[in-house]
């Protein structure tokens, strides 16, 4: 393989990445002021709500909004607009009906899913209040799959600049709504600071309105010509119930995958407050420990996981393409040209959480709690790592048709997480929590790897070695996190501010310590290419 043809997905899976860091980026950056808007003990309500409300969203989007990009993308490829119509009505009328029912049950049953998630040991008070988060969340149960729907449609156009621009409006208009209507009162109002949580719980269905606005107004001008376009047309569209057909066989694989990657959020929903009672009575606690798990530190290490669905947007046409032409040869290529990327990229990002976990912590949350929030962080770097790969992983296994297997191991993985979490945090504390999911993850990489390579004969010799290499490449980054940590000492004398600043210095010497010596022993050349490898390092030298 040429180096411009590895560049070709290499380089889509790096865009599609940047792209989806960019929203990453504005989620990261609100959570520091939140937090001290809210206080840390309080954005455990907000971890509940969002909890429930991921769980029932995929539930009542079941895959439909893949499914209806790609068949408007089909038929669109067939002229037959009055289909491309009718898929967007079915779609949308789908989506609404499971969005309204999702809504429905969440108001209804509000406070019997606040006392699953909380136990009867929690305190009146903090029922009452997540019982409140989780009716305010029940608004966007409904509101988000109609958004969903719209970027379902438009995004199987090819509208692909505007689909990106939704998400980015979505966020910003989220984080605006959210940070301003906390600051007004709390700060001016002096009102509680459950009332920031609450409209910050009301942000996602004000943000998703606003982007439906967008799409309304494109659709003005793209959906009203389309609608004059079919009418134009002779020949009757597809029928009503070969399309519902089409559409769930596309959704239901992509649905279940959703659900069963889920044990993490599930099993930390259902049964950590459980399981830490067994080892704890501190309610305080462990409701501080809860919102470190899967929002203060969920957020950091969401950061290499940017590379997961990015990779995976890159991954699905190349090798579909390329095993359409029955290139088993070029297949192999893709599969461990992905890999190998993700690998070493993923590894310094996740090692950079790890040995620089309490200046990062305290950078984004203060000083509060650092010293606990670092050693949440550094346990987390294992979903981090494996919460990158996995997904990757089980991509290629869809593309190579392989969807039985992939949808098989997550559903052990699932039952890994479920039967395991309660007896690792009873022997590990809330460690365990995290140890669980990644021993999940590490189930369905490791499987699937082997999966792969049974059904394509694929070696991973290279791999192997070049992860060797890597190793070196770490012993030199961890040298340089030691130095840096050894220098700054203890990171709360400083400013968050002035901190900020050293720890954009060290994480760019770490970082560099890893590619320049990985570039030494020919890492990066063997995974992106001579040219491409070497023209990075002229820009450097520049």
């Amino acid at each position: 393989m040429t180096d411009r043809r590895k560049q070709s997905l290499i380089a889509g899976g790096l865009t599609s990445s940047a792209g989806i860091f960019l929203s990453k980026a504005l989620g990261i950056l609100y959570v520091s002021p939140f937090t001290e808007l809210v206080t840390e003990s309080n954005t455990a309500y907000y971890a509940y709500a969002y909890s429930i409300y991921d769980l029932l969203l995929r539930i009542s989007l079941a895959g439909l909004p893949f499914a209806m990009a790609a068949l408007v993308a089909k038929y669109m490829v067939k002229d037959d607009l009055k289909t491309v119509i009718l898929i967007r009505k079915l779609s949308m009328s789908i989506m609404s009906v499971f969005g309204f029912v999702s809504m429905l049950i969440v108001l209804i049953f509000s406070k019997e899913i606040a006392t699953i998630i909380l136990t009867d040991k929690m305190t009146a008070e903090t029922l009452l209040r997540t019982q409140n988060v989780l009716m305010i969340i029940s608004l966007a149960l409904f509101v988000v799959p109609l958004l969903s729907s719209y970027r379902g449609f438009y995004q199987g156009l090819k509208y692909l600049k505007e689909y990106a621009f939704s998400q980015v409006l979505e966020q910003f208009s989220r984080i605006l709504f959210l940070l301003g209507m906390g600051f007004l009162l709390v700060v001016i109002l002096k009102k509680d600071a459950m009332w920031a949580v609450y409209f910050a719980v009301l942000s996602t269905s004000v943000s998703a309105l606003i982007a439906i606005f967008q799409f309304l107004f494109l659709d003005r001008k793209v959906y009203r010509n389309l609608k004059s376009q079919a009418k134009l047309q002779e020949s009757l569209p597809i029928n009503q119930k070969e399309i519902l057909i089409e559409m769930f066989n596309f959704s239901i694989p992509f649905f279940l995958m959703s659900i069963f990657s889920m044990g993490f959020s599930i099993s930390n929903l259902f049964l950590f407050n459980r399981a830490m009672y067994l080892v704890s009575d501190n309610e305080v606690q462990i409701k501080l420990l809860y919102s470190m798990i899967m929002f203060t530190t969920n957020k950091l290490t969401s950061i290499p996981q940017v590379l997961a669905p990015g990779f995976s947007i890159a991954i699905i046409p190349y090798i579909t393409a390329a095993y359409e032409k029955r290139d088993m040869k070029e297949v192999r290529k893709y599969i461990t040209d992905a890999i190998n990327t993700v690998l070493y990229l993923a590894i310094p990002l996740s090692l950079l959480l790890y040995f620089l976990s309490e200046p990062i912590y305290y950078v984004m949350y203060g000083a509060k709690n650092v010293a606990l929030g670092s050693d949440v962080l550094k346990v987390a770097t294992l979903i981090a790592m494996t919460g990158t790969i996995s997904p990757v992983v089980t991509t290629i296994m869809m593309s190579l048709r392989m969807k039985r297997n992939a949808m098989t191991n997550w559903i052990v993985a699932f039952f890994i997480n479920m039967i395991s979490i309660v007896p690792l945090i009873y022997l590990f504390n809330f460690y365990g929590s995290i140890l669980s999911a990644a021993l999940a993850s590490s189930y369905v990489i490791f499987v699937s790897l082997f999966q792969v390579r049974k059904t394509l004969n694929i070696r991973y010799a290279k791999t192997v070695r070049l992860l060797i290499l890597m190793f070196f490449g770490m012993i030199a980054f961890y040298l340089v996190t030691a130095l840096f940590n050894l220098m700054i000492g203890d990171p709360t004398r400083y400013s968050r501010i002035v901190m900020l600043i050293i720890l954009g210095f060290g994480s760019i010497a770490s970082l560099s310590a890893y590619f320049v010596s990985t570039y030494l022993l020919h890492v990066p050349q063997s995974i992106f290419g001579e040219q491409f490898a070497d023209r990075i390092v002229r820009r450097f030298k520049r």
